[in-house]
């Protein structure tokens, strides 16, 4: 079954992208602070 690529995703879909597009942009924060904090 595939999904139909028209149909909007819904509310909880939405925020758990979300989440996870956040936790990403997070992780990458703490990784570039600790490479210039340790590597500098």
């Amino acid at each position: 079954m595939t999904p139909d690529p028209d149909r909007k995703p819904s509310k909880a879909e939405m925020r758990q992208g979300g989440m996870v597009a956040l936790a990403v942009l997070v992780f990458l924060a703490v990784l570039t602070t600790l490479f210039v904090v340790f590597g500098g």
